[in-house]
């Protein structure tokens, strides 16, 4: 189940996680522009705070970068040739 989760029996040469990782942060980048643009529209007098609106999708976008980095990550040390299981941990 972890190893469907997190990738840790996928491989990834060092290109494809180069192109991963610049593709992972411009992803997240409009989604928090589109965050933000959500918030800004929301908002328009002092009904409700910007901050609350913000809450569960800025935790909802930063638990899916987590997991997206780390399954990159896992993906990357096993083509390096290391068990990501004890890496990652350490």
């Amino acid at each position: 189940m972890l190893g469907f989760l997190f990738g840790f029996n996928a491989r990834l040469t060092r290109m494809h996680y180069f192109l991963s990782t610049i593709a992972l942060a411009v992803a997240m980048t409009a989604v928090c522009f589109a965050t933000a643009m959500y918030v800004v529209q929301r908002t328009p007098g002092a009904e409700i705070s910007a901050a609350d609106l913000m809450i569960w999708p800025t935790v909802l976008a930063i638990a899916a970068f987590c997991w997206m980095t780390l399954t990159l990550q896992c993906m990357r040390i096993r083509d390096i040739g290391w068990d990501p299981v004890c890496v990652i941990p350490a």
